[in-house]
Parts: structure tokens; C-alpha cells; sequence
């Protein structure tokens, strides 16, 4: 194995390791175990237990349990419903590809207020039109299927409520940015980039249909719909 492959692989794994959230989970693990290690200095004493009961805490907190940390942040991701297991990058692109050819557009229910969504991917542009709520992150059960190691598995959701399309950040790990601001909920201007991490790909949102005149109207009077 060559110096470059060894450093490639290397940056792949570090890679993993920041998607994962591992260096976050084992940070947090610490903060709690130290806590935990000082209570335990003043509590065990207190009830009469020996000396060396705290020294075994404490090395057991740290031998044990920071390996624990690392290995459940690398299988385990929590996300808004709940503490799901990662099966890594690879799994969302197994599923089946939401538009079979590239450039077509695929119009779903079929309606006249609707989100067009335009992206680029390896295979050339993309499009889909919506008119109904979906989610955009990793998983297959996602309406709109991105495979990039840096996109939650449900990253966040598009929702038409009061008379007007809305981006909904689905608590992800890297954020949701609209038109550059980072967002948890934002009404949809008539034409928007949306972005699910820092110096990611640009999806391109485009209102279209009822909710695109009330936003016009809207915009003139400047209020806010109810």
C-alpha cells in the first residue's frame, strides 16, 4: 500500500467518523462522566465506601466507557424519530431512484400548487415537482433521495400550512439553509436555494400555483398571510 492510498483511506475514515458524530458523542460522554466522577468522589465516601470504590469508578468511566461512547455513536444516529441504527452512506442509494432518467421531471399526485426541485447529481440535472409535503435527506423513505455522507437521513421537509409552502429542518446534524441563512422554519420565497450543510449542493426550489399569488400578494402588502 502506497503513502497516498494509506492517507486517502485515512481521510475516508475521518470522514465516516465526522458524519457519525463520534467526536461529539464521546465529547458529550466526557462532560457526563466527569460529572458523574465527581459526584461519586463526595457520594461514595459518604456512605461508607472504601477509598479505592472511587479510584475504580473513575478508571472504569474512562477505560470502559469512552470505547462504549465511540462504538454506539458509530452505529447509532439519533434524528427526530428517535435513536435509529447508521448503515452508513451506502444504504439510501440502495433504494429505488426516484426519476429513472435524468433531465425528465416526474410530476407526483398531480396538482397546480406545487414546488418544483432542481439539483444537480452525477448523472447530469435533475428535476421533481411536488405537490404534496416531502422529506429530503438519505433515506429511501425520503420523497426526495440525496446519497452525500453529510445529509441527515431525513434532513428536512417541505410542508404547504396556512396557505403557503414551508422549509422545516427536521433536526439535522449539519443544519438547513435557505438562500444562505440557516433556518429550523421558513416560509418558501417564490425561488430559493436550499442547501443541507455548509458549501453543499444547491437545490433549487421554485413556488409554483396558488400559493405563488398569495405570496405575491402578500409580499406587496408587506404582512404575513395568517
Amino acid at each position: 500500500m502506497t503513502m497516498r492510498e494509506l492517507a486517502n483511506r485515512l481521510k475516508r475514515l475521518l470522514g465516516e467518523i465526522r458524519r457519525r458524530g463520534v467526536f461529539k458523542g464521546v465529547a458529550a460522554y466526557a462532560v457526563v462522566a466527569w460529572g458523574a466522577s465527581l459526584a461519586a468522589s463526595d457520594l461514595l465516601p459518604a456512605f461508607g465506601a472504601p477509598d479505592w470504590t472511587v479510584r475504580a469508578f473513575v478508571i472504569c468511566a474512562v477505560v470502559l466507557g469512552i470505547p462504549l461512547a465511540a462504538a454506539l455513536a458509530w452505529i447509532y444516529e439519533i434524528s427526530s424519530s428517535g435513536i435509529v441504527r447508521d448503515r452508513g452512506p451506502g444504504h439510501a442509494a440502495a433504494g429505488p431512484d426516484k426519476g429513472e432518467h435524468a433531465g425528465n421531471t416526474t410530476l407526483l399526485f398531480g396538482a397546480t400548487d406545487s414546488v418544483c426541485v432542481r439539483w444537480l447529481d452525477p448523472t447530469g440535472p435533475r428535476e421533481q415537482v411536488f405537490v404534496k409535503a416531502f422529506r429530503i435527506g438519505r433515506d429511501e423513505a425520503c420523497e426526495l433521495q440525496l446519497d452525500d455522507p453529510l445529509i441527515s437521513r431525513r434532513h428536512a421537509e417541505v410542508r404547504f400550512e396556512h396557505g403557503r409552502w414551508w422549509l422545516v429542518d427536521l433536526q439535522s446534524r449539519n443544519g438547513t439553509r435557505l438562500d444562505g441563512q440557516l433556518v429550523e422554519r421558513a416560509p418558501l420565497p417564490p425561488t430559493c436555494s436550499v442547501r443541507l450543510y455548509e458549501g453543499g449542493p444547491a437545490l433549487i426550489l421554485e413556488v409554483r400555483g396558488p400559493s405563488l399569488a398569495a405570496l405575491t400578494v402578500t409580499s406587496g402588502s408587506g404582512r404575513l398571510p395568517a
